[in-house]
């Protein structure tokens, strides 16, 4: 069996500075631990693998929703109850809330955070697609100074991202919505409770002035790709025509063909193209009648 020859060192700030001061002398020899809903499983039989871990839980301002200036700002480590129970996050971002709702189990969620759903970058991870359909922002801190990410930007393969060892992900940044602006969130998995989603959807469509013709349209997957995507070609599909003008079935079909999922467990690739078609038309169809319900 393994043997480390130096103590294992467990580092629990309360401030920012002095966790970004750790990173910056341990870098890829830490583990960063937010929840450890996914990196206690991951290291399950092997925790003597790590060396050191650096705790977040005590740093108070990363558990924070703020709204200022158009946009909230998610601080990294606030739970996925967090989000779903909150009542600005309800009111502006329901699809990232419904996700939230829609995670592991109660304990999962009592523990789990946006940060580290988002870090831990699974494809199957639920709150990626919605995050990326609300055009978020995620903020890196380390040593040398900040630096802002779109979502779209930041993951570039399963379980691989742009972050660096001396990075820490401090802040998740949303731009507020418009009163205009409609959700749907899907998700399809093989039983109830405990889902690995086999596929995401969140489509969120902003109207413009006249209430009657789109604006702007952001449809997002999961577990269809080996990172969250947008289908752009929905976008460009939908931009100055209103509902009366669509063919639902049309914009389900470019979605069918845009995604490029792989068979697994959970689902086969042909699966979960016909499944990719029928939620988007499904997701469609609800933002239509819940805009017909406005009017």
């Amino acid at each position: 069996m393994h043997q480390r020859t130096v103590p294992c060192q467990f580092f629990a700030p309360q401030k920012i500075e002095e966790a970004l001061e750790i990173l910056s002398r341990y870098g890829k020899e830490i583990k960063v631990i937010a929840g450890g809903t996914d990196l206690l499983i991951q290291y399950y039989d092997r925790l003597y693998e790590v060396g050191d871990w650096l705790d977040l839980k005590n740093i108070k301002e990363l558990k924070e929703i703020k709204i200022h200036q158009n946009q909230m700002e998610i601080g990294a480590m606030v739970t996925h109850v967090q989000l779903e129970k909150s009542e600005a996050i309800k009111k502006y971002f329901p699809v990232l809330s419904q996700a939230a709702a829609d995670i592991g189990s109660p304990q999962i969620r009592n523990r789990g955070t946006i940060g580290g759903n988002i870090v831990n970058a699974s494809p199957a991870g639920d709150l990626l697609a919605p995050l990326m359909a609300y055009e978020t922002q995620f903020k890196l801190l380390s040593v040398q100074g900040e630096r802002i990410v779109p979502a779209e930007e930041f993951f570039i393969g399963p379980k691989k991202t742009i972050i660096e060892p001396a990075q820490l992900l401090t802040r998740i940044i949303l731009p507020l919505p418009s009163e205009r602006t409609y959700g749907s969130w899907i998700k399809i998995g093989k039983r109830k409770a405990l889902i690995i989603a086999t596929i995401t959807l969140a489509l969120i469509v902003e109207m413009a002035e006249d209430d009657k013709t789109f604006k702007n349209v952001r449809t997002c997957l999961g577990s269809v790709a080996p990172t969250p995507i947008e289908i752009k070609e929905v976008r460009e599909k939908m931009i100055g025509k209103n509902f009366s003008q669509l063919d639902f079935n049309q914009l389900g079909q470019i979605v069918e063909d845009k995604i490029s999922p792989i068979d697994d467990i959970r689902g086969t690739k042909e699966y979960r193209k016909d499944v990719a078609k029928e939620i988007m038309i499904n997701a469609l169809e609800e933002i239509d009648a819940a805009w017909r319900s406005y009017k």
